[in-house]
């Protein structure tokens, strides 16, 4: 499933918090991204036609929540990554991040921890 960067940013925000109004949804949105209410509107209504947020009436009001969990999108995006600049491999994109983001002593060992947790498994 193909999510735009500016529809994640509406699913991010249901992800911390829903269900939430289309009112509640720009509130949230619009300090940091400075969106006119019509393209939040326009995103949410995109986001709803891909089935990836549900959309419940209570009274005069819809509210919104997910239902693609976070970790299904992560998983997606991240296959889709080392695909088309990895070829399919892990290691050239670890090799990638480790030299580009200079890994600190911590999250070293965070890597080697999950590599030696994966070898005994």
């Amino acid at each position: 499933m193909k999510i735009a960067s500016t529809e994640l940013t509406v699913l991010h925000i249901l992800w911390n918090e829903s269900p939430l109004t289309i009112g509640q949804i720009i509130a949230r949105v619009q300090p940091d991204t400075g969106w006119h209410e019509n393209t939040i509107k326009t995103l949410v209504g995109r986001l709803f036609k891909k089935d990836l947020i549900s959309r419940k009436k209570d009274g005069k009001q819809f509210f919104y929540s997910p239902l693609i969990e976070k970790n299904v999108v992560i998983s997606d995006a991240s296959e889709s990554l080392l695909s088309r600049f990895f070829g399919g491999k892990l290691s050239p994109l670890v090799a990638h991040f480790a030299k580009a983001k200079k890994l600190s002593a911590k999250e070293i060992a965070e890597i080697e921890a999950i590599l030696n947790e994966m070898k005994n498994d």
